[in-house]
């Protein structure tokens, strides 16, 4: 097995990602909880986000920013990016194809 290591010039020269450049879905979209889904409101509890929930998501900085009606109230959550990508890898969130 062999190991490469990089010089520091080599890693220089690589350009840097930002969670913006790696994005995986667009801007704005749909998608629908299929399974457990959680979030967190501030410093409180898990609280779950019923299933079969249809959410418009919202791209920001470092999250995704879920929203939806829940008996005539709008509600809002943040999922870190990496967290509602872990939800749609593992089938939790459903989102459409193109």
């Amino acid at each position: 097995m062999q190991i490469s290591a990089q010089t520091a010039s080599e890693a220089a020269d690589e350009p840097v990602r930002s969670a913006v450049e790696i994005q995986r879905f667009p801007e704005h979209f749909r998608a629908t909880v299929t399974g457990n889904v959680q979030h967190r409101v501030g410093d409180g509890p898990l609280e779950d986000i019923p299933r079969g929930t249809k959410v418009q998501v919202d791209a920001a900085i470092g999250s995704y920013v879920l929203s939806w009606l829940h008996e005539d109230q709008p509600i809002t959550v943040s999922l870190a990016k990496r967290e509602f990508e872990l939800y749609v890898d593992t089938g939790e969130i459903e989102v459409p194809g193109p």
